[in-house]
């Protein structure tokens, strides 16, 4: 009967004497703040309120409006302009679910664009949406639209 009363001190004093909990490696960032890829991290300056979309309901993508979704361009991994948003999608409940856009070729091009694996960014002050994974050269295999 002494054994299961010892290994159950031993197991409690090893736990006791733990030093990892989860919290141990983690580090709270500011809200706002970006990491890139190459793991350079970008915080928002200090004292303002970062500016995160929060849009939501019928005709809303990411947080963001219509509206700002229809002033947006389309980024790349890098942040360089693959095309411009034109309009959005949406289906029979109003939800938005693609967005046509422009890719600036020789003739200009426009294709159907699905929302995934796009994402919201901040860039001087507007909101775009980037594509980390699409290149321009998969953006013209898209189907393309007629106006």
């Amino acid at each position: 009967m002494k054994a299961p009363f010892f290994v159950l001190t031993a197991a409690s004093a090893l736990a006791a004497c733990s030093n990892d909990t989860p919290e141990t490696n983690q580090v709270a960032l500011p809200v706002g703040t970006q990491i890139a890829d190459n793991g350079v991290v970008a915080a928002p300056p200090q004292g303002s309120e970062p500016n995160i979309p929060v849009a939501t309901g019928v005709g809303t993508a990411f947080g963001l409006t219509k509206r700002q979704l229809e002033d947006a361009e389309l980024l790349g991994a890098n942040n360089a302009e693959l095309a411009e948003v034109e309009r959005t999608t949406t289906d029979a409940q109003g939800n938005v679910n693609g967005l046509v856009v422009e890719i600036d070729a020789e003739p200009d091009r426009t294709v159907l664009l699905p929302l995934h694996g796009l994402e919201p960014v901040s860039v001087n002050g507007q909101w775009h949406l980037r594509a980390k994974t699409l290149t321009r050269e998969q953006l013209l295999t898209l189907p393309e639209v007629k106006e």
